[in-house]
């Protein structure tokens, strides 16, 4: 397994025990139940993941993958710099903030969106 293998199962390894240990500061300084059970779930989320991504890297093969028979054109292309991935989430957020406070706030999260989307897509198709 090389380290750039590794390096997924790691961060979530870290992460866990890390919320983990908070779970357990919080549980001494606060005494509160529902703060610590959802720390307590939100480590083992991150742990699970973790383990997951690690059984993922023991099962790849050990001998280097060959190129693909297309090259670089079986690559997805995705633009270097654009504002467009960011409109996706200011958008995303106001839309799926809109389904809990009301319709003001859904239907331009909406319309951001999908102008958004379509930029994006827009972009990636022009491959300037």
């Amino acid at each position: 397994m090389s380290t750039d293998e590794a390096v997924p199962w790691r961060i979530f390894a870290g992460i866990g025990v890390f919320i983990a240990v908070l779970a357990v500061v919080y549980w001494l300084v606060s005494y509160e139940d529902a703060g610590t059970t959802m720390l307590v779930l939100a480590s083992c989320l991150a742990l699970f993941c973790g383990g997951w991504f690690y059984l993922q890297d023991r099962k790849r093969p050990v001998a280097p993958v060959e190129e693909s028979v297309h090259g670089d054109a079986a690559r997805p292309y995705l633009p270097d710099t654009s504002v467009w991935p960011f409109a996706v989430g200011i958008g995303a957020a106001l839309t799926l903030n809109g389904l809990i406070i009301g319709w003001p706030y859904a239907v331009p999260g909406a319309a951001l969106l999908a102008l958004a989307v379509t930029g994006f897509v827009g972009q990636s198709r022009r491959r300037s």
